[in-house]
């Protein structure tokens, strides 16, 4: 018990010097501790806490040192196991608790993203309303005589742009006997907001014979009645064509050959095809069926 008491009070000496002032520690028994002793276990006890969680390897080496001191004095000074492994215990569930808080937050952030991308893709593929160009305006602002052949024209380009059909736009440029038709493909179908290009030109005949109407390469579908030089089989450029039908008709019923459409497939004689001039009159055509 002796021994004891002179290792104590040999800290607690050390201690005195380093603060530069006199302590006293009682002689109580092995059950009591001065509160110098006290306070060093709970400095040491924090210390093995802090390097515990930031230095581990530093913190085993401390515990080493600390033991030999608590051989050597008799004193508890080391936290108990189940304290250590309490903390242990409870920085580990912290830990995981923080890891699913990560992995939950990365998994709404991935949601909303999806969510971003599938509205943005829905917004795309609803047609932009088209606006009439300036030239557009300029034709229809200017006063033409019923006697000009470009009067019926200017009249059907009106009555387009006032009440266009569904999934149909047109666009004119500085000649007025030139037009460039969108064709959107309608919902439920296998063309379903796929975007296609008409041009449609009046010859000087117009309305004796049909406009010369084909598909732009760049915006052409892959159709059975639709040649790969944007040549369309459809009886209204030909034989089936009459004066008082008009540029919208024929591009309304284009939208329906699509839209009826159960596959995508070139038409059976299209390699014989291809090489012709596109839009020409079609008055020589043999059709395969009704449906042109």
């Amino acid at each position: 018990m002796r021994s004891e008491l002179d290792s104590t009070e040999s800290l607690a000496a050390l201690l005195v010097r380093l603060r530069g002032g006199e302590i006293s520690i009682p002689d109580d028994d092995d059950t009591d501790m001065s509160p110098i002793a006290a306070k060093l276990r709970n400095v040491i006890r924090s210390i093995l806490q802090i390097s515990d969680d930031k230095l581990p390897l530093v913190s085993g080496f401390l515990r080493t040192c600390f033991k030999t001191i608590e051989t050597m004095t008799g004193m508890n000074l080391l936290p108990p196991p189940e304290e250590k492994s309490s903390s242990k215990k409870k920085s580990s569930k912290a830990a995981k608790a923080n890891k699913n808080k990560s992995k939950n937050k990365k998994k709404s952030s991935d949601s909303e993203t999806d969510s971003d991308k599938l509205a943005t893709k829905k917004k795309s593929s609803v047609p932009k309303k088209k606006v009439a160009t300036a030239a557009t305006k300029k034709h229809l602002a200017t006063n033409i005589k019923s006697s000009n052949p470009n009067y019926r024209i200017q009249k059907e380009l009106k009555a387009f742009l006032k009440s266009p059909p569904d999934n149909l736009s047109v666009q004119v440029g500085s000649n007025i006997r030139l037009w460039v038709v969108t064709i959107v493909g309608a919902k439920d179908t296998i063309y379903e907001g796929e975007i296609f290009k008409l041009r449609i030109e009046f010859p000087s005949a117009y309305p004796t014979v049909p406009p010369s109407v084909y598909f732009l390469k760049k915006f052409l579908p892959v159709h059975e009645h639709v040649y790969t030089n944007g040549d369309i089989c459809l009886s209204l450029l030909g034989n089936g064509w009459q004066p008082t039908m008009s540029a919208q008709s024929i591009a309304v019923s284009i939208l329906s050959i699509l839209s009826s459409a159960q596959s995508k497939n070139l038409p059976m004689d299209n390699a014989n095809h291809a090489g012709a001039k596109p839009g020409l009159y079609q008055k020589d055509w043999v059709y395969h069926d009704d449906s042109c």
